[in-house]
């Protein structure tokens, strides 16, 4: 779609915005803004400055409620009326602009309930006879990109509220504003019915996939095999052929290296955290990882040392993430994860892997969780868990089958991916282009 342009333009005196709208004003936010406020947090050992339930209590806003929608409908924490009072804070009405300052810099949501906020977020009230409040929405959404020309700071980007005072704003006639709003309103919604369809179609993909996984390893590629009950009720029934094992009688070793987090070292051996794991070593950035002392990789590595054909597991945290390690090079994993080595005479390491990423096997972790406290695997829960074990000749088949099919998956969803980033840095586009005045939208 194409726009007209205004018939006149005048430079703006600002860099970044160069020519603007001849009718135009260009001003600062603190004139056209009633009020800019900037909340706190209450001490967090005191127990009776927090709520633990909804009961004569007050919503407070942190980063995250922003960060999760544009409308901020709940929070993770709410205080209690002497919370409130210990900061002296404020609670906002419903429909306020927030603005956050620090860590999601600049992101804009809208208050859809009273609630106060902490340090981090700024609550905006614009003045009615200059701004309008959606108008405001959508420039302080656009000017995102340009936060790095205000804001600064050792350790990371972040604002404070006379800097935000101080951000440039357009500000035409207040029906063109509306006019604008209202043409944003409009195609932003079509633009965001088009993201969620897209986002719908990965979770629909992402679900197939798992599908195709777990039905592979529990049930094999031939439709008509004979089947028989498992025992077992989250397998339920499996080729007859099938062996029903324990990991214990398939593997020849498990283990992790010790408890202990050697120092970093600038150019060393590749220590992996659990938010390192891919789904193939080949896939992971070693480079980008810790890297640790040879001296530490041969202590740590004693113990057990990961190699091609290994699985490697995620036993705290994001429990049950996998990676197959497929090359042959030296790195460490942390003791939150667990190796996994096959006997190749029983099972091979792929089709462990795919059996890994099954519901059978979260499944057989989550009954191995439920019978401790500590909410995370350790390496006897795992050598309980059971496997339904086809012939190896069946397993290498099964593998090649899953690498076929899951690419295909791979790829539709990464380029149901690529039409989302392109929808997003259209609507980000046409939102500068239509609060900048580089298209006439009336």
């Amino acid at each position: 779609m194409i726009f007209p342009r205004y018939l006149k333009y005048k430079a703006s005196g600002v860099e970044w915005l160069g020519n603007v709208p001849e009718g135009w004003a260009v001003s600062c936010l603190k004139r056209s803004v009633k009020d800019i406020y900037s909340g706190g947090t209450p001490e967090t050992s005191n127990p009776e400055y927090w709520a633990v339930d909804e009961t004569d209590s007050i919503p407070w806003v942190a980063i995250g409620d922003m960060t999760r929608a544009a409308v901020v409908d709940r929070t993770d924490k709410r205080i209690t009326r002497a919370g409130l009072a210990s900061k002296r804070l404020r609670i906002l009405p419903k429909g306020t602009l927030l603005y956050s300052m620090y860590a999601s810099l600049g992101k804009v949501a809208v208050l859809d309930e009273p609630a106060t906020i902490n340090q981090a977020i700024l609550g905006i009230t614009p003045d009615s006879n200059k701004l309008t409040q959606n108008y405001l929405r959508y420039w302080l959404i656009q000017i995102e990109r340009h936060l790095s020309l205000f804001s600064s700071s050792n350790t990371q980007d972040n604002l404070n509220a006379e800097k935000v005072r101080s951000l440039p704003i357009l500000v035409p006639d207040r029906e063109e504003q509306t006019a604008i709003a209202e043409f944003l309103d409009r195609e932003t919604g079509k633009i965001d019915g088009l993201v969620a369809e897209q986002r719908r179609l990965m979770e629909l993909l992402k679900e197939k996939r798992q599908t195709v996984i777990s039905h592979a390893v529990t049930k094999g590629l031939n439709p008509h095999a004979p089947m028989k009950p498992s025992g077992i009720e989250w397998l339920g029934e499996v080729p007859e052929h099938w062996e029903i094992n324990s990991f214990r009688h398939i593997l020849d070793a498990i283990g992790d290296v010790d408890h202990f987090m050697p120092e970093s070292v600038e150019n060393g051996v590749p220590y992996l955290m659990t938010g390192d794991l891919m789904e193939f070593a080949s896939d992971v950035s070693l480079d980008d990882c810790k890297q640790v002392s040879r001296n530490d990789y041969l202590e740590l590595s004693k113990r057990i040392k990961s190699s091609r054909g290994d699985v490697i597991m995620a036993r705290y945290a994001t429990i049950g993430t996998s990676m197959y390690v497929d090359i042959d090079i030296e790195f460490l994993v942390s003791y939150s994860c667990v190796t996994l080595k096959t006997n190749h005479s029983k099972v091979s390491g792929l089709y462990l892997f795919h059996y890994m990423k099954s519901d059978a096997f979260r499944h057989g972790v989550e009954n191995q969780i439920n019978t401790n406290t500590q909410g995370n695997v350790g390496i006897k829960d795992l050598q309980r868990v059971k496997i339904a074990v086809a012939s190896i000749d069946e397993q290498i088949a099964i593998a090649a089958f899953l690498d076929t099919e899951l690419a295909k998956f791979d790829t539709l969803t990464a380029e149901a991916q690529r039409a989302i980033d392109l929808l997003q840095e259209r609507r980000t586009a046409l939102i500068s282009a239509a609060v900048t005045g580089q298209i006439d939208v009336r």
